[in-house]
């Protein structure tokens, strides 16, 4: 993941900068395709809803590993007695 808070406060700028413009664009092809007929409208649909949700996707998952790397405690020493690995 990245590692640098300003690579990752660019990162969600340009993610949240492609959760805008995509769907804004998908929305203008699929008002031209209609136009030419259904099924083309429904193949343009699911190349669409892969291209619009990969972006949400990327963010999804940079926020899942932010809580799991927040919540997770690192332990060294057992707090046991047990031996050091």
């Amino acid at each position: 993941m990245l590692s640098l808070p300003a690579t990752r406060f660019a990162y969600a700028v340009v993610t949240l900068a492609g959760l805008v413009g995509v769907p804004w664009l998908a929305v203008i092809t699929l008002k031209q395709v209609v136009s030419i007929g259904t099924a083309e409208a429904w193949m343009l649909v699911g190349v669409l809803a892969i291209v619009a949700g990969l972006p949400l996707l990327l963010l999804a998952l940079t926020a899942v590993d932010w809580l799991q790397r927040r919540l997770h405690r690192y332990v060294t020493i057992p707090h046991t007695g047990g031996n050091v690995p």
